[in-house]
């Protein structure tokens, strides 16, 4: 459910994303407010993103992935 969460408001902020570009190819007065409504929904919902990502790591709902558990440790 967390992961379904979490790519739902990725595609919002590619959304927004794309409404600002209408709005720079649009121009004009009308253009710049569909811009300044876009960067301030992407800056709002990428700051939601990562409250909910750390939230959601404390929580234990999420956990990091373990890549580097085999790597060699170099001694000096």
């Amino acid at each position: 459910m967390t992961e379904v969460l979490i790519v739902i408001v990725i595609i919002a902020i590619l959304t927004a994303l794309g409404f600002g570009l209408v709005g720079m190819i649009k121009g004009g007065k009308a253009g710049s407010n569909r811009m300044f409504k876009s960067l301030v929904t992407r800056v709002t919902l990428s700051v939601v993103l990562f409250l909910f990502v750390m939230f959601a790591g404390y929580m234990g709902w999420i956990e990091p992935n373990n890549v580097m558990v085999d790597a060699p440790v170099v001694q000096k």
